[in-house]
């Protein structure tokens, strides 16, 4: 079965689709006083830049890595200028002997500081937690534009906790045990493919597996506590929701939902699950994004 991109659906192919002609990924780390180093991975075009810089946020158990398979390539390639930051305490930023104790309050820091990175306002795009990170920094830092993949809905996890251990104890208990339980990954789950669609081959769900990270217990209990969060249509802000239409977590009736509120585009992908950055078809994702920006002339 061929993807969207007509190249083939094997692991080589997706890997070269993704890597062919793009400059290599620029690695550093962002250091700070009094806060742990970030890791921040660059993709730069090979010529010149277009449109505004990208600025993606991954979500719990992951890092920066999962943005640099397949999307910053194809980024570089189409001439943008797109960054990814490792959270603290994931990938390879600083913070991990503190992670446990670490709130949401230090991550929505560590996206300030890397919006700061670049000289003007970017499109932020975040992945499930990280994209509520990024709404809730709405009005708050500098945007021109915001891109939501897979995204808790802006009341965050409130309900969403809920209906995942009624619906699918499975994941909600790995879940659980991958940020309770030391030295525990979601590697299980991962590879048993909850968050992944079937048409990614288990051998690439569990190499992905294996590098997710730990994930703090009290940044994903304080997800559950609903806060204010200003809808982007309000504040003028161009806004892009995307949802996997085989995701077990996010539902596209939440990614309606979590469009709805902010005035924001909406598409769900068919045949795809939770990291839609990395699963089958994740290159039509790259190109659903670039084809919006391109659209609204960022």
């Amino acid at each position: 079965m061929n993807d969207p991109s007509g190249h083939s659906d094997t692991a080589q192919g997706r890997r070269f689709a993704a890597a062919h002609d793009a400059p290599p990924a620029v690695t550093r780390m962002l250091a700070r006083p009094g806060a742990p180093a970030l890791e921040w991975i660059e993709a730069r075009p090979g010529g010149k830049a277009q449109g505004a810089p990208l600025l993606f946020v991954h979500g719990a158990f992951g890092g920066a890595w999962i943005w640099g398979e397949i999307f910053l390539p194809h980024l570089a390639r189409r001439g943008r200028r797109a960054a990814a930051i490792s959270l603290r305490g994931h990938g390879r930023s600083q913070g991990a002997a503190r992670l446990r104790e670490t709130g949401l309050g230090d991550y929505l820091d560590d996206v300030r500081h890397a919006i700061a990175q670049w000289p003007e306002p970017p499109v932020v795009v975040g992945h499930s937690l990280g994209a509520l990170l990024a709404q809730r920094l709405i009005g708050q830092v500098p945007m021109r534009g915001l891109a939501l993949l897979a995204p808790l809905p802006p009341e965050g996890l409130s309900l969403i906790g809920t209906q995942i251990a009624l619906t699918d104890v499975g994941f909600w208990l790995e879940s659980l045990a991958g940020s309770l339980l030391p030295g525990r990954e979601p590697a299980q789950a991962l590879s048993m493919h909850w968050l992944f669609s079937e048409g990614l081959p288990v051998a690439e769900a569990r190499r992905y597996a294996a590098r997710m990270s730990a994930e703090s217990p009290l940044a994903l209990a304080e997800a559950h506590w609903p806060l204010p969060t200003l809808p982007a249509a309000l504040l003028g802000l161009p806004a892009l929701v995307v949802g996997g239409g085989l995701d077990r977590m996010i539902w596209p009736v939440t990614t309606w939902r979590t469009a709805l509120y902010h005035g924001a585009e909406h598409h769900t992908v068919a045949d795809i699950a939770h990291f839609l950055q990395l699963d089958h078809g994740a290159e039509g994702v790259a190109r659903l994004l670039l084809d919006w920006l391109d659209r609204r002339g960022l």
